[in-house]
């Protein structure tokens, strides 16, 4: 493992706990963000005073920021944890391309440099949406076109992940948000069962692992939790939890639950499975587990949920905007 990692996207969601991990792990970590999306200083406030831990604003749709993070943290192993805020656009992944074709210009000017390992998390946060098979196949090649230009790069595609540090954008956080702010809790589809969700501490281990033992021009994915809960089920299991930790002034988090029926959403993720690897972790967190632990952090951290309900107020408002409710 090596010594020194930046982390491009690590005030974001998964950026947050990887970079977390890394600390934990004894790397140098410096951590690069341009906090315009859900990425969020609050979530690494605590790593601000660790020696180990320097933070620095990037725009990876700027070379020269790109060039000056780069020098600056002389990495040896570089993580991208960025997803494409419109994946159906067809500029989609020309941020992405900046960014690795200023690494590529900085490697080869660069004679002595260690970077040896390049491990690009590419998220399926917008499979929830229906949208993003002609995206990913399009990072698919532009990873392969660079791999094959000589930068050390794999990749893993993950799951829509839940857990701690994220943001009312995902069903999960979004129950937790409502139930906790005494708001109608929508479920979509009740009776349809959970497929595809992973506990962000799993795919942080996926991460190291690849960047481990991952080939060079590998890609490799991580399949979601096995579970035969229904959304209900996953709604009653969060209700549960608050019950016993933060009981409601009244009756019980269930009574806020709305049933709401709709059409499937149409996915047009038709990726090519052939050109993964699946990767397997020994001991994957259980969804009732990792339900159970996301709801007892959110309520252990009251500072970061205060202000994250503060900052995304309209997506808990909203939650049509989160669940694509017609």
């Amino acid at each position: 493992m090596s010594n020194r990692s930046a982390v491009f996207g690590g005030a974001g969601f998964i950026g947050t706990n990887l970079v977390y991990q890394l600390i934990e792990d004894g790397q140098q970590v410096f951590n690069f963000d341009n906090l315009s999306g859900l990425g969020n200083l609050l979530n690494i406030a605590e790593l601000m005073q660790q020696s180990r831990h320097s933070f620095v604003r990037c725009d990876i749709s700027n070379p020269e920021e790109i060039r000056q993070a780069l020098l600056m943290a002389a990495a040896d192993t570089i993580y991208f944890c960025i997803t494409p805020k419109n994946p159906e656009e067809e500029s989609s992944l020309e941020n992405f391309r900046t960014f690795f074709e200023t690494v590529k210009e900085w490697r080869n000017g660069m004679a002595d440099t260690k970077l040896h390992k390049i491990v690009v998390v590419v998220s399926e946060h917008y499979k929830l949406l229906g949208t993003y098979g002609k995206m990913y196949a399009g990072l698919l090649k532009l990873l392969d076109s660079y791999a094959s230009d000589g930068l050390p790069i794999s990749s893993l595609l993950v799951p829509p992940a839940f857990g701690p540090f994220q943001q009312p954008d995902s069903p999960i956080s979004m129950i937790i948000y409502r139930a906790i702010e005494g708001e109608t809790i929508p479920v979509v589809n009740p009776e349809e069962k959970v497929s595809d969700l992973v506990y962000v501490k799993d795919v942080v281990d996926a991460i190291v692992l690849v960047e481990k033992n991952g080939k060079i021009g590998g890609h490799y994915h991580l399949t979601g939790t096995t579970s035969s809960m229904s959304n209900i089920e996953v709604a009653d299991v969060i209700c549960d939890s608050l019950n016993e930790a933060l009981p409601p002034p009244v009756g019980r988090y269930q009574a806020l639950i709305e049933e709401v029926t709709t059409s499937l959403i149409a996915s047009d993720i038709s990726k090519d499975e052939s050109a993964l690897t699946i990767l397997g972790l020994q001991n994957k967190t259980s969804l009732g587990e990792a339900l159970k632990k996301t709801v007892s952090w959110y309520l252990n951290n009251p500072r970061w949920y205060n202000q994250s309900r503060t900052r995304f107020f309209y997506l808990w408002q909203n939650p049509e905007t989160v669940l694509k409710i017609a």
